[in-house]
């Protein structure tokens, strides 16, 4: 078999115009995906510049595939961005595209035969080095740009997945489960898990409505509860909230309190934030349900499957099995579905699962002073998150090893001084080749990778700020 020395591949990413992303004048999607798709850095036009630019996808999902090119067909110009046309169809880099306003721009090839798709390389990459054929990229990697608070969702178990995809449920686009891990790249809050009882019943006797809306049997119920019996007691605090709520001002209510108090906690003020966006919506009172969590950037934590969750603000890495599977039960303007809702938290009390959902944090494992592995230990995460940076003036080497899997990866932070060289030793059928040279890799901002096992990145950092670069990898 002959060998082929190209262990880096440049990734083409996919740009989704959710409406909760932050606008592009101040959107981190926006700004990392400027550079590899032509535009401005600084938006032209009012109309782009309110364009929202959520969330940066690097990966296969059919629903958005990334495709590859050469390393080197293209070279950033002197102002850091791509000097290529290639770029989303007409409109994006002036006026939002007819894709873009239904919640997806055009990825930056067409499909007009420009670009390999990235599980053909990854397949390709399986023979060439293992003799065997790999199924598909199994993760998927985003960048999220978050103004206005997410949807309350939930994903499916893997059990669940493959029979809801099997029924058509419209929520459930593949037959995949969907754990994901957030990493902060800047300061982050989110909803996540079913808080202790006794907050709960906290916030209930401070704000009488709050206490209205869960029902004297059920506070009752709260305020008695044993370990034993709390996960059902949790599934009828949803089902309560969710499916037998009459009145809806008693949201209006509820703030109004929130806001004559003199000082909030985070929890008062993601539901003064709820409110300002979404109005009376039953689930803003899901603030004072679920752990409210405020996170740093290179701060992480891991949500299972059958989890409630909604991130409310800031930026972040995101990491998840190759799925889009998304079952809403409020705060948005798409379909929610919240019988099926209901039905996963009843499956995590079916299962005797531990109440409440204590925010699982991921402590990060320094492999050297400037690589750290997130590694998530839930029997049903098969990712890590890897970040490598290097600080100004420094030369830093590093051996991206993980057995045989690859990495995706994103710059995230760079400057224009920085120099990247790669080298590999990669065994081809029985023989071990190593590179005989250092090759170098044209970066800049925004820049995307599918990168071999077994590769040595080798960063100067010359410039006068950080280079941070995050890589997604399965375990």
């Amino acid at each position: 078999m002959e060998h082929s020395s190209q262990c880096i591949y440049r990734i083409k990413p996919v740009v989704r115009n959710y409406d909760w992303g932050a606008p592009a004048r101040s959107s981190l999607v926006y700004r990392l995906y400027s550079h590899v798709a032509g535009l401005p850095s600084t938006p032209p036009s009012d109309e782009v510049g309110n364009t929202p630019y959520a969330e940066l996808w690097v990966g296969d999902h059919d629903s958005a595939p990334c495709v590859v090119i050469d390393l080197k067909s293209r070279t950033p110009n002197a102002n850091g961005l791509n000097g290529s046309t290639d770029g989303p169809e007409h409109g994006i880099a002036g006026s939002p595209s007819t894709s873009a306003t239904k919640g997806v721009t055009h990825e930056l090839v067409s499909n007009n035969g420009r670009g390999e798709r990235l599980s053909s390389v990854y397949k390709r990459m399986g023979m060439q080095l293992f003799g065997q054929e790999n199924n598909g990229v199994p993760i998927l990697l985003k960048v999220l740009s978050i103004a206005k608070p997410l949807s309350l969702q939930i994903h499916p178990d893997p059990d669940t997945a493959l029979r809801m995809f099997a029924q058509k449920h419209p929520s459930i686009v593949d037959c995949q489960a969907k754990p994901e891990m957030s990493v902060a790249l800047s300061r982050f809050r989110a909803m996540c898990g079913l808080r202790p009882l006794s907050e709960i019943v906290q916030y209930a006797e401070r704000y009488p409505p709050f206490a209205r809306m869960i029902g004297d049997y059920i506070l009752t119920c709260m305020r008695q509860s044993e370990s034993a019996n709390s996960g059902t007691i949790y599934a009828n605090l949803c089902r309560r909230l969710l499916l037998e709520q009459g009145e809806t001002n008693v949201i209006g209510e509820l703030v109004k309190l929130v806001k004559e108090r003199p000082d909030h906690d985070i929890s008062e003020q993601v539901i003064i934030t709820l409110n300002d966006v979404y109005g009376n919506d039953i689930c803003v009172s899901f603030a004072f349900v679920l752990n409210c969590v405020e996170i740093q950037r290179g701060e992480a934590f891991f949500i299972p499957p059958n989890v409630l969750h909604s991130y409310t603000s800031g930026n972040c890495l995101e990491l998840m099995n190759n799925s889009d599977n998304v079952i809403r039960c409020g705060l948005t303007s798409k379909a929610t579905d919240t019988k099926a809702v209901m039905e996963l938290v009843d499956v995590e009390v079916q299962r005797g699962d531990a109440f409440p959902q204590h925010v699982n944090k991921i402590i990060p494992e320094n492999v050297s002073p400037h690589v750290k592995i997130y590694r998530p230990s839930h029997p049903l995460c098969k990712f890590a998150v890897w970040s490598f940076e290097v600080p100004p003036k420094a030369h830093v080497s590093h051996l991206f090893s993980n057995g045989t899997r690859p990495f995706l990866c994103v710059i995230v932070e760079t400057n224009d001084e920085v120099d990247v060289s790669y080298s590999s030793t990669q065994k081809d059928g029985d023989e071990e080749a190593t590179a005989a040279s250092q090759e170098q890799v044209p970066t800049g901002l925004g820049d995307t990778f599918f990168l071999y096992p077994n590769v040595t990145l080798n960063v100067k950092n010359n410039g006068d700020s950080h280079f941070v670069m995050y890589l997604g990898t399965e375990t």
